[in-house]
């Protein structure tokens, strides 16, 4: 079942108007969608961001993607999303918030945001003129593990003929992303028999 979304429509312009809140039963929590943001179940692949669960998961990785918002005006030159996936495989929970290869110096830290003790760090990537930077949001609650990852991804600018101008700049697009982390928040417990998000409007 897809994410549904209360309150008022959505607009492709981002123009401000209220939030949509968006529920999943399956894993246990809510988030708030700003209007015009794309709302999907499925994470989207590019060069250096690929469709897995969490960013930089192992090939042998066992997880799923339960929710993803894209930033109104990505595109091939810059895309940021907020992604949330999660995953119930005992592995995974024991490894959940230790952080991966490559992780930027110093990042490591704890931050609470509605009271939940997540462990954070970033981490970049680059090759052949295509970025990515990645804001990640580690924690483990009711048994799963819960993988939230802020991306701004795309292409040097300057490899168009002439230089194209990216709709907005990277730390526009955490800034917006950070938003909406903060109104992140458990609702019951996870439901352990659950095989897939299904999401509810509240």
């Amino acid at each position: 079942m897809p994410p549904t979304q209360s309150s008022a429509p959505t607009n492709a312009s981002g123009a401000p108007g209220a939030s949509h809140a968006l529920a999943s039963d399956a894993w246990g929590f809510r988030i708030n969608a700003p209007p015009g943001w794309t709302v999907r179940q499925d994470f989207q692949s590019s060069y250096l961001a690929n469709g897995a669960w969490k960013t930089f998961a192992a090939p042998d990785s066992q997880g799923e993607p339960v929710l993803s918002l894209t930033v109104p005006g990505s595109n091939q030159i810059t895309d940021a999303e907020f992604r949330i996936g999660a995953s119930r495989n005992p592995a995974e929970v024991q490894r959940c918030t230790a952080p991966p290869p490559g992780v930027v110096a110093g990042s490591v830290a704890t931050q609470r945001i509605n009271d939940i003790p997540f462990t954070t760090f970033e981490a970049a990537d680059a090759a052949m003129s295509h970025h990515l930077t990645v804001h990640a949001w580690r924690v483990v609650h009711g048994g799963a593990c819960y993988a939230i990852d802020l991306l701004v991804f795309g292409v040097n600018p300057e490899v168009y003929d002439p230089p194209a101008t990216p709709s907005f700049s990277d730390a526009h697009a955490f800034d917006a992303m950070r938003a909406v982390i903060r109104t992140f928040a458990f609702e019951q417990p996870a439901n352990q028999s659950a095989a897939s998000a299904s999401t509810a409007a509240r």
